[in-house]
């Protein structure tokens, strides 16, 4: 990758950010510039709509956002937005009014792809590429907390509660009076019920916090902004609560916008460090913006890959792509996709499926573990999200419908009336998700180990029982297990009963 000047522009709900780097990879680059500009979409986030007033305001900043971009001499200008324009009602119209009048396309990203970009940012500041880290960021109108392992997301949680909302909608005080401020706790308690649970038993090996919020409270605790101990906030939040905006405006490195706002996040961060038992948090220098960047860079890196394998069939080439730009396992997903057309081949009597059908399970075999790249937690459920969002050449709106669903029954429930994503398909198309999403499920299962071991499927249908003979590298591999555990949809989609033999590869080599 050559070397690159990238801008990106985070509009949140408290201000308005810019970051200017200069990057080698996706892995290495310099901050050359930051700004911030208070603009406050969020005022109104309680009413779920931008301000013609806020909305003006957003407008000059990213235009002037994007000057200062373009004489840094900027290749590429990025710009997202969060939980205001998300939530807002009249995001669609704060969109276009941003294009019209500055060029610049926003997109509204969703609270778990914000919480999986502000992840990616701090184990990248703190080259934890190994290990995992739990992440904390608080913003004017969400919170959210991104576990990474392995620079990967494990688990990413988004919560309603940000230091702007909470502020507008309970601390109408100055300081705070005492049944305000329990209000405010109250709700953030109820906020976190979730998320400690879905996050309880899982592990990490540290702390980092990222946002504004985070980084003034880490500064009054400690001016170089090394750690911050839940045990110092707790003491320093007691002393925020009780001074007005403008005591707390005198405070080193406090903006008067920050002492509005300071309190409620403060408190918010206090909470989550209670309930997660965390005892001390290291600042992040980086945050969402960051993530922006290094998440488009990646994909600029993946388009100097070699070329994608020679396929026989054009479409596949597009999903090739796709996958690549999800940071898929390649050699994984050739192998189930390998495995899958042998097994589907040697079933044609049995599911009287045709050749365009194959294609559709090749495609949903390379894709079926993209959702890795939004979490481990359910990730295929997040390949289903990824792939109906996605741009397939060559395929209509109801067979990428069909791809979708198939790859995300690679795991986990069997199709039932409950999914939605099912459901919406007509009766001809479920058949379809049921016997390619049978067939994927063997298939995935018989790369278990993503060693390659099973080096050929033969399949014997005789009336109501399939013999599966696989010819495999050792004895007694993962996959057998596998495939035993998984084979209930197959049976269920096919009305038979399924059988598993293994043959050495020698033994098999001699017949």
């Amino acid at each position: 990758m050559k070397n690159q000047t990238v801008a990106a522009i985070d509009v949140g709900s408290n201000s308005i950010k810019l970051s200017i780097v200069q990057a080698a990879a996706s892995d290495s680059f310099t901050v050359i510039l930051q700004e911030r500009e208070r603009v406050r979409l969020g005022e109104t986030l309680l009413e779920r709509m931008i301000t013609s007033d806020a909305m003006q305001r957003a407008v000059e900043t990213i235009a002037r956002f994007k000057s200062i971009a373009e004489n840094r001499s900027s290749d590429k200008i990025l710009a997202v937005a969060t939980a205001s324009v998300r939530e807002a009602e009249n995001s669609a119209e704060f969109i276009a009014e941003v294009e019209k009048k500055t060029g610049v396309k926003v997109e509204i990203i969703s609270a778990v792809e914000e919480a999986r970009l502000i992840g990616i940012a701090a184990t990248n500041y703190f080259h934890k590429r190994k290990g995992s880290l739990l992440n904390i960021d608080i913003g004017g109108g969400s919170t959210e907390l991104s576990l990474m392992k392995d620079s990967m997301p494990e688990l990413l949680l988004s919560m309603k509660i940000g230091s702007l909302s909470l502020r507008k909608k309970y601390l109408a005080s100055d300081p705070p009076k005492k049944k305000e401020l329990k209000q405010l706790c109250d709700e953030i308690k109820f906020a976190l019920i979730r998320p400690v649970r879905e996050i309880s038993g899982k592990t990490w090996e540290m702390v980092s916090g990222t946002s504004g919020t985070i980084l003034n409270l880490a500064h009054l605790i400690d001016p170089s902004r090394k750690q911050l101990t839940l045990k110092k906030l707790i003491n320093l939040n007691a002393k925020l609560v009780k001074m007005t905006d403008e005591q707390r405006a005198t405070l080193p490195s406090i903006s008067l916008s920050r002492a509005e706002t300071i309190v409620s996040g403060g408190q918010i961060l206090e909470h989550i460090m209670r309930e997660l038992k965390i005892q001390t948090l290291y600042p992040c220098g980086y945050a969402l913006r960051e993530g922006v960047i290094i998440d488009y860079l990646r994909r600029v890196e993946a388009e100097g890959l070699p070329p994608v394998p020679d396929v026989e069939d054009p479409r596949l080439k597009g999903i090739f792509a796709i996958g690549r730009r999800y940071g898929y396992e390649e050699k994984h997903a050739l192998q189930v996709a390998t495995i899958a057309e042998k097994i589907f081949d040697q079933l044609t009597s049995l599911h009287k499926l045709s050749r365009h059908e194959r294609t559709m399970l090749s495609a949903a075999a390379l894709l079926h573990n993209i959702g890795y790249y939004v979490s481990h937690e359910a990730h295929h459920k997040h390949s289903l999200y990824l792939i109906k969002h996605s741009e397939i050449i060559g395929f209509s709106e109801r067979e990428k419908l069909i791809i979708a669903n198939v790859a995300r029954y690679h795991r986990g429930k069997l199709p039932n009336d409950k999914h939605p994503d099912f459901m919406a398909l007509d009766e001809q198309s479920r058949e379809i998700v049921w016997k390619l999403g049978a067939i994927l499920r063997l298939a995935n299962a018989l790369d278990r180990s993503y060693e390659s071991k099973i080096k050929d499927v033969r399949i014997y249908h005789e009336k109501r029982r399939v013999t599966m003979e696989l010819i495999t590298t050792e004895e007694n591999p993962l996959e057998i297990q596998a495939v035993n555990q998984r084979k209930d949809m197959f049976e269920k989609a096919f009305n038979c009963e399924l059988v598993i033999s293994t043959t050495l590869l020698q033994t098999a080599t001699s017949k």
